[in-house]
């Protein structure tokens, strides 16, 4: 088979997740921190674009749910400044800081297994596929998967923590299963867990005197290589080609883009916006605090997103399905 030259450039195409820097723009728009405006300019541009609107969404969608964002409302950093996540290619060269990420992810994936959707995430299944045509997350806290966000429509662009792989053969498993052999492996840290704050990758710090150097990682079941990692894509990672490929033609399909909760600082969901500018499709955000692609929206609305999605869906899809909503708002 002879492959031509766009197809040469797909395969040859990836997006490598970088530590990301938020580099802000002179925006030529004002934004609004008016409930009653924003519902105005959200349920206009769903109605304009009926069934083409993608959603691309951020860590600020998942707050009301209790997983905190690394950024405050002004864009800055408002958790541990010091803060260093680890690198792909630390995991893929030392044990140590595998043993390092896995101690830490241990003690915080209880409160990620239980932590629920909260209204925004519900709303905007229920805006599936009528209003919005998909959704794209960054958040790899599969909340979004939990709201019952149909799969077709939803792509996880850096992956999920609730899968386990190992980096040798590539076998996946889930990650509730794995936490159990965990457990058995290290009886003796069973007694941290739930103790410290975790951060919003799923992790905690550990708590002062305590080495991560004798924990035990369990092996793969299909090959036996300690080389495991979560599904997610970690910064120095590439994103799998397929997926790159999926985000671009959710890209193109749609008519509109709206950003939810994300100031874009990863040039991943970035070069999407910038994507879809190019084509002249209109972007806009709602979203606290500065964004990466300020200079190219079309509005921006700086207010809580759960109460204005949660609006529109009475709004435009009825009371019914409001209620069934609110019972699923986390407190």
């Amino acid at each position: 088979m002879t492959l031509n030259t766009s197809s040469l450039r797909r395969l040859n195409k990836t997006w490598t997740i970088k530590i990301p820097e938020l580099k802000t723009t002179v925006s030529p728009i004002t934004s609004t921190f008016d409930h009653a405006a924003t519902v105005d300019l959200l349920g206009n541009m769903l109605e304009k674009h009926k069934g083409r609107l993608l959603v691309i969404t951020g860590a600020g969608l998942s707050t009301d749910s209790g997983i905190p964002d690394y950024r405050g409302d002004q864009g800055t950093y408002v958790r541990n400044p010091k803060h260093r996540p680890i690198l792909y290619n630390e995991l893929v060269s030392s044990h140590s800081f595998r043993q390092r990420y896995w101690s830490r992810s241990y003690l915080g994936w209880p409160k990620m297994e239980t932590t629920l959707p909260n209204g925004s995430h519900y709303s905007l299944t229920s805006l599936l596929p009528e209003y919005v045509q998909n959704i794209i997350t960054q958040n790899v806290d599969h909340l979004h998967t939990k709201a019952n966000t149909p799969s077709d429509h939803l792509l996880e662009l850096h992956g999920t923590l609730y899968s386990v792989e190992c980096m040798e053969c590539g076998q996946s498993s889930d990650r509730p299963g794995y936490q159990h052999r965990i457990n058995a492996r290290n009886p003796e840290w069973i007694k941290m867990v739930g103790t410290g704050k975790v951060n919003p990758d799923g992790d905690v710090e550990l708590p002062n005197g305590i080495s991560y150097h004798d924990f035990d990682i369990p092996p793969c079941l299909h090959c036996g290589s300690q080389m495991m990692k979560p599904k997610v894509v970690f910064f120095g990672e590439s994103i799998k080609p397929e997926v790159t490929e999926r985000a671009e033609r959710y890209v193109n399909e749609s008519s509109a883009v709206l950003v939810i909760g994300s100031s874009l600082a990863t040039y991943s969901s970035y070069r999407l916006v910038r994507m879809a500018h190019k084509s002249n499709k209109p972007i806009a955000a709602l979203s606290k605090g500065p964004t990466r692609a300020d200079d190219i929206l079309s509005w921006k609305a700086e207010v809580g997103c759960t109460p204005i999605l949660q609006q529109l869906v009475s709004h435009l899809i009825g009371s019914s399905k409001k209620d069934g909503l609110s019972m699923n708002v986390q407190p």
